[in-house]
């Protein structure tokens, strides 16, 4: 099967969506299928397409995301006359579901998208723009199928759209043999963090990612001499976390190690007692929760739906209420207090994480496309 993969955003860029795009694209190959991605080039990034084991169709740049729009169809249009899609999979609603929404008729194949999140969060920058809720609801009326990776995107398909139909639940996926090998401890890191003797936040420096309850949390907490706080992130909030990490006294239990990213990432991970989510707003889908996972390690999480789809409770980890420190502090000295429950809870979310292989997610996907593609053809446009 011939699908394309159309994605405002991709590699070499780095983030969820482009490496999911990525993994679903090498899985696809691997199972002898023949994947093409669509997408605008990065921004100030220089490109290594030809290093990637698909091809990478680029068209231009939006200009922008209310004007100008059915332009792009046309190099929508061309990708298929080039390489003859059997299905088109759009990684958002908008820009990417709205064009194959417009390119409906003439592309005469099956339409999936996914939303990653962002897109169908309501309070978004984009869907407060004049006309563009009703370009939203257009895109996601047209789709053949929606691929729900939470309750967060199923519900919001459905709160853009109330008459979307075939909302299929498939969630992201997780590379298991990344996080299962032990890796090597990162050259860099201060000798002061110790394999075991740490918990972990990992992620983007934002508000929205609730570093500073964090904070909070470990301020409050009358043990909390007991382990180390590690932060592997980078962004706009870093200063002033580290101005509160003063203010409470805690520069010499707090550590600060910028971005993580490959087998840094994965020893920071394995060689945690467990990791923080204390997400304050949205969560689309916890993919750090599946990656901890996937390392064999628990984890505390805001109760949000892309958290709380993931996180069980008294299995896999703790849920606690969102922008509560006091609630946090506790569930961390409950897991700080209790090695064996803590190591229990690690061997079940391991084997929770088994389910969600690359994969298998990507057959699940493939068993859709199967479907969808096994329906009357779609009549072309004259």
């Amino acid at each position: 099967m011939r699908i394309c993969m159309y994605t405002e955003t991709a590699l070499p860029a780095l983030g969820g969506q482009e490496m999911v795009v990525d993994a679903l694209a090498r899985q696809y190959q691997a199972l002898g299928h023949e994947p093409v991605i669509l997408a605008p080039p990065p921004r100030y990034l220089n490109m290594a397409d030809h290093e990637l084991p698909y091809p990478v169709v680029r068209h231009p740049r939006f200009i922008s995301t209310r004007h100008f729009m059915e332009w792009y169809k046309h190099w929508l249009q061309r990708a298929h006359r080039q390489h003859a899609f059997d299905l088109l999979h759009c990684h958002s609603v908008y820009p990417c579901g709205y064009l194959a929404a417009l390119c409906q008729g003439r592309l005469g194949i099956p339409t999936v998208i996914t939303s990653h999140g962002g897109d169908v969060h309501l309070a978004g920058r984009r869907l407060s723009k004049p006309g563009l809720r009703e370009r939203y609801a257009q895109s996601i009326a047209a789709a053949d199928s929606l691929i729900a990776i939470s309750r967060f995107t199923h519900e919001g398909y459905l709160q853009l759209c109330p008459t979307a139909r075939n909302i299929v639940p498939i969630p992201n996926g997780v590379h298991l043999e990344t996080f299962v090998a032990p890796a090597p401890r990162p050259a860099e890191l201060p000798h002061s963090i110790e394999a075991g003797n740490y918990f972990l936040f990992i992620g983007r420096l934002h508000p929205r990612k609730g570093v500073d309850v964090l904070l909070e949390a470990l301020a409050q907490m009358p043990s909390r001499r007991r382990a180390k706080l590690v932060i592997a992130g980078d962004g706009d909030e870093r200063e002033s976390l580290e101005q509160q990490c003063r203010r409470h006294d805690l520069q010499q239990q707090v550590h600060f190690v910028g971005a993580a990213r490959g087998s840094a990432k994965v020893w920071l991970l394995q060689n945690s007692r467990f990791v923080v989510a204390p997400s304050r707003t949205w969560e689309s889908f916890g993919l750090v929760v599946l990656e901890s996972y996937a390392a064999g390690r628990p984890v505390i999480a805001s109760a949000l739906p892309g958290m709380m789809d993931l996180v069980e409770p008294g299995r896999t980890g703790l849920v606690v209420p969102p922008e509560n420190p006091a609630a946090l502090a506790q569930s961390i000295d409950l897991l700080l207090a209790d090695e064996a429950t803590t190591e229990r809870y690690g061997m079940q979310a391991l084997a929770v994480a088994g389910s969600f292989d690359w994969h298998l997610i990507a057959e699940r996907h493939l068993e859709l496309y199967d479907q969808l593609v096994a329906r009357p053809a779609v009549r072309k446009a004259a």
